[in-house]
């Protein structure tokens, strides 16, 4: 009787079973939630700062004068290079990598990929960047669009991946229409398509096609830590791109010539800024004497045209504060 009394005792009840899988659900709801919400917010921050940078790639294009592709794909690479050490931890992180334990053979290969990774960076940047310096900036958004393709056919060859015949036709379609409403855009262009430009934009989807399946290839393949491959590989293609303008002497050209906008737009600024306090102290007299002191009647006839830029600003009230 007492045994069994015991028995009863010792029984787990139901309310005693059901209790923590009820107790883990919102835990596991709400950790899923967040998975989601970060998922989120990396498309969402993707988008937005591919979206600038682009807008800001063509701005700098269309300056008359700027022919600099691989100058800015060495400025573009250096900056991912910085913000990745720094969010990694700074310069400790070059030694998170021997940490890592990995058998002989992935560390080899983890080297060869990783080499392969910073050439095929180095050249979809570069070739991407100098190719709008011959064509437009519709024609080079239409070549893009059609990276999907290749990207499928590389990912057969180095990750072993399968795709059916239905996915080939929806990436196939997807990428005509991209490419369709990027040459509707080109029918507007400024300047004209050059051969060697689409060229170039055939070389640069090409290799960035192979990045994607590298980086899979190193992180899934040969588990080589995410913070690791992107400081390394970022590093390297920097260091290859600064040594090749630096080389054909791109580097030095392209600082010569952003010192001559900047100091261009610095004088104007001062002269504009010269102009107004002359009109604010003493109007047209006290702007002709000053500056026939100085230039002679060459300057008054220079400060004439700016003070009437000035006071059609004023009309507008844009000058109100001066």
């Amino acid at each position: 009787m007492n045994a069994a009394k015991n028995n009863v005792c010792d029984a787990p009840r139901h309310d005693d079973v059901e209790a923590p899988a009820a107790s883990k659900s919102p835990a596991r709801a709400s950790s899923s939630d967040d998975a989601y919400g970060g998922m989120l917010g990396y498309v969402l921050g993707l988008f937005v700062f591919y979206v600038g940078h682009d807008a800001l790639q063509e701005h700098n294009f269309r300056r008359e004068g700027f022919e600099f592709g691989w100058f800015m794909t060495c400025v573009e690479i250096g900056t991912m290079f910085a913000c990745a050490l720094i969010w990694e931890g700074g310069a400790a992180a070059f030694s998170g990598g021997s940490k890592d334990a990995a058998a002989p053979e992935d560390v080899a290969a983890r080297r060869w990929y990783l080499v392969g990774l910073v050439f095929v960076i180095a050249l979809s940047q570069g070739t991407g960047s100098v190719a709008l310096q011959h064509v437009n900036y519709p024609v080079k958004v239409a070549f893009k669009s059609c990276k999907l393709v290749p990207t499928m056919l590389f990912s057969q060859c180095v990750n072993k991946s399968s795709y059916g015949t239905q996915e080939y036709a929806a990436a196939a379609l997807m990428c005509l229409a991209l490419a369709l409403l990027g040459l509707a855009d080109a029918a507007h262009a400024t300047h004209a398509t050059h051969a060697y430009g689409l060229l170039l934009l055939v070389v640069a989807v090409c290799s960035d096609a192979v990045v994607p399946n590298f980086q899979e290839k190193l992180l899934r393949g040969l588990k080589m830590p995410l913070g690791t491959m992107v400081i390394y590989s970022n590093a390297g293609s920097f260091a290859l791109v600064l040594a090749y303008v630096s080389f054909t002497g791109e580097l030095a050209r392209a600082v010569a010539s952003e010192r001559r906008v900047s100091t261009t737009s610095g004088s104007r600024r001062r002269r504009g800024c010269r102009v107004a306090r002359l009109m604010n102290e003493g109007g047209w007299p006290r702007l002709v004497c000053g500056t026939r002191r100085r230039a002679g009647p060459a300057g008054v006839c220079s400060v004439f045209a700016a003070a009437a830029s000035t006071r059609r600003a004023r009309g507008r009230g844009g000058g109100a504060g001066l």
